[in-house]
């Protein structure tokens, strides 16, 4: 009885490891397609192209999703980094990531 308590502890934790590596995995996809979408609208037109501002948003919105993973230096050095990017495609792209970093 006793071994097949401690395989299902063994078990049970196990799986709980797999479940936090797909976490991981789900939200570096999300932030590598949303670099993506974000990187493919870095023109010179970037300021006058309104999806880009709206990606934007949707970016400093992805880390406050995820912040609680991430931890406030890492969430502030992600908004920080991608704000230090697109300041010179779009200055106020960057203003809204390093608002957001603000906060962290």
């Amino acid at each position: 009885m006793r071994r097949v308590a401690g395989l299902a502890l063994l078990v049970f934790l196990l799986a709980g490891c797999g479940q936090k590596e797909a976490d991981q995995q789900g939200m570096n996809a999300r932030f590598e397609r949303l670099d993506y979408q974000i990187g493919s609208r870095e023109t010179i037109a970037a300021p006058y192209d309104k999806s880009i501002a709206a990606l934007t948003r949707k970016y400093a919105a992805l880390v406050r999703e995820y912040a609680d993973q991430l931890g406030p230096k890492e969430a502030r050095k992600r908004l920080t980094e991608k704000g230090d990017e697109l300041g010179n495609y779009c200055l106020a792209c960057a203003a809204i990531l390093y608002d957001a970093a603000k906060k962290y």
